[in-house]
């Protein structure tokens, strides 16, 4: 059953959410204006404390650095990228890996500083940033997310506590967009203006945005996500983790999350749904013999056609219907009908079984 292995892994990580966003099926969002992106690409340790001392000149009210500094090297430099790492408004990344967190070396940022954890992505199974983890509790302690920790600084008194329940399952993600619904800078930007205006009171994050920016063929720090525009079959990353990590924080920000149709609810539907689909279909084979066939293709299309509308308005209202598991039982339910009839044609001959194919 291996020569099946390249259907299998081309529709592992399908779901009708990627053909809403891939398709552009909702409303294009406009530029936001709160969170600031600066493409850090591959600057050194000098440069980037350069960089982040502008940047503060600006009077941002959070900055995101989504960068690990593990190891030291010069003791002069490092401590002026210390001195800018270590301020009030400053947010440091680390990341876990097999479990074992990997931060900045001791001596760039010390055990005061805020930090959060900059993985997007906990589900080995699944390589489509669809899901996001705020908060991760691992040998009874609790870790928060570099894009959790990002937007509780900024909205301050405003945050709401109960998140930090919710945070703490797998919720899915409202994309807004891709690099260019955000304000993009670059270093030279950066260290050439006198004044950015649009940085103040702003969340400025600090991360790879390809070289140049939002280079197509960059695959450093990509990953795929449901706007990638072939959600089936090969395809390269589109989106840089830090861009992910900004629609994460607008979600948090503005509060607007999908609300996740409980599994219960699907599998109920599902049930009643397939059900009444067979008694119709059985009862068709019998009365409409003849035309049953066509009846039943039709019937189904339809039914696919119908359900996929379904889950992509819902979408729209921020609902994520899975209608997939729905539309695949129903389908293959309907067509087991004639191995139904084989088998109490077989019963019926051998124990006069009685059904509703084989009565008196």
């Amino acid at each position: 059953m291996s020569i099946f292995n390249p259907f299998a892994n081309a529709f592992k990580d399908f779901s009708f959410l990627d053909l809403y966003y891939s398709e552009k099926l909702g409303d294009q969002a406009n530029i936001n204006t709160d969170i600031i992106i600066v493409n850090i690409e591959h600057l050194d340790r000098f440069e980037l404390q350069e960089l982040l001392h502008n940047i503060q000149k600006n009077n941002p009210k959070v900055i995101g650095v989504d960068a690990i500094f593990k190891q030291q090297k010069d003791v002069f430099v490092d401590s002026l990228l210390a001195t800018e790492l270590n301020k009030e408004n400053v947010i440091n990344s680390y990341a876990f890996y097999n479990d074992v967190i990997t931060r900045n070396h001791s001596s760039i940022t010390n055990t005061t500083s805020l930090h959060g954890y900059s993985n997007l992505n906990f589900d080995k199974q699944n390589n489509v940033i669809r899901n996001y983890q705020g908060i991760k509790k691992l040998n009874d302690t609790t870790y928060k997310s570099f894009a959790a920790v990002v937007a509780q600084q900024y909205l301050g008194d405003k945050w709401n506590s109960k998140l930090d329940k919710k945070l703490q399952k797998e919720i899915p993600i409202k994309y807004y967009g891709d690099y260019n619904k955000y304000l993009t800078y670059s270093y030279t930007e950066i260290i050439e203006a006198k004044n950015i205006d649009a940085i103040k009171n702003a969340i400025v994050l600090l991360g790879y945005v390809g070289k140049p920016l939002g280079n197509i063929y960059d695959i450093e720090d990509k990953h795929f996500t449901p706007l990638n525009s072939r959600p089936i079959g090969k395809s390269a990353p589109d989106m840089f983790g830090i861009i992910i990590q900004a629609n994460i924080i607008q979600m948090l920000i503005n509060n607007e999350f999908i609300y996740l149709v409980p599994k219960f609810i699907i599998g109920l539907i599902t049930v009643i749904i397939t059900f009444f689909a067979l008694v119709y279909f059985i009862a068709k084979s019998v009365t409409q013999a003849a035309k049953y066939m066509i009846l039943k293709k039709v019937t189904q299309l339809l039914f696919t056609i119908v359900f996929i509308w379904i889950s992509l308005y819902l979408m729209k209202k921020n609902i994520y219907f899975k209608a997939a598991p729905i539309i695949a039982v129903m389908l293959l339910s309907v067509e087991f009908i004639g191995l139904y009839k084989l088998l109490t044609n077989y019963l019926n001959k051998k124990y006069s079984w009685k059904s509703y194919f084989f009565q008196d």
